[in-house]
């Protein structure tokens, strides 16, 4: 089983993000932090996550990517694939 990670926008500077279907707690001010928390959360249990944006699926990608360059991972997510 591979954990989804689905980040969504709650407000134009904080989002928030659920692993499957449990939500974080409270919200963040980037994608990158978002992505930090996440990959905490996840540990070591999973080798990679399915990354979805304002439920738009954008691929999997390496739990190790998001431990180590989380702000690369968030670039590359905002410059591709906008949020609503």
């Amino acid at each position: 089983m591979k954990p989804v990670l689905e980040i969504r926008r709650v407000e134009p500077d904080a989002y928030s993000y659920r692993i499957s279907d449990q939500e974080a707690g409270g919200t963040f001010a980037s994608i990158e932090h978002c992505l930090i928390d996440a990959a905490a959360s996840l540990g070591l249990y999973f080798a990679s996550v399915e990354l979805k944006l304002e439920g738009l699926f954008l691929g999997a990608c390496a739990i190790e990517a998001l431990r180590r360059a989380p702000k690369a991972v968030a670039q590359r997510i905002e410059q591709h694939f906008q949020p609503a």
